[in-house]
């Protein structure tokens, strides 16, 4: 069963096989409050157990610089309901930065910056792999 959930910058989707895919709004500034936004909307999903999770950022993403010098991860409990975070950058620039953010705030879970969305979903399912085999 999908669901959807609508924020300001991103909307989030429950998938059928219990991946999250969280997909940013072209039209939106991707700021502190909004990031703040889909990671409560996140934490409300942590009581259906952990899922791996996708995150895709439009090519031409506009951003307060802000959002990447916080960890937006440190004390939300999100280690607990998260396998692992795929980001799908669709852009050089996108694709540096996500990895400067992960270089500095390294999380409790397994995490990925992606050229573009197949590869993201191939390294997801081959985390998924991974831990069935273990």
């Amino acid at each position: 069963m999908t669901s959807l959930i609508d924020t300001r910058i991103a909307t989030l989707e429950r998938k059928e096989d219990g991946r999250l895919e969280i997909r940013f709004k072209p039209d939106q500034r991707i700021d502190i409050a909004g990031i703040e936004e889909v990671l409560a909307q996140r934490r409300r999903l942590c009581p259906e157990g952990p899922r791996n999770v996708l995150a895709v950022l439009p090519p031409d993403v506009d951003f307060d610089i802000a959002v990447v010098m916080k960890d937006h991860y440190a004390g939300l409990g999100l280690e607990n309901c998260t396998k692992a975070l795929a980001f799908a950058a669709n852009s050089a620039t996108n694709e540096r930065i996500a990895g400067l953010y992960f270089a500095y705030f390294p999380q409790r879970f397994a995490t990925r910056v992606c050229s573009d969305e197949n590869e993201a979903t191939r390294w997801l399912a081959e985390q998924a792999m991974d831990r069935v085999g273990s």
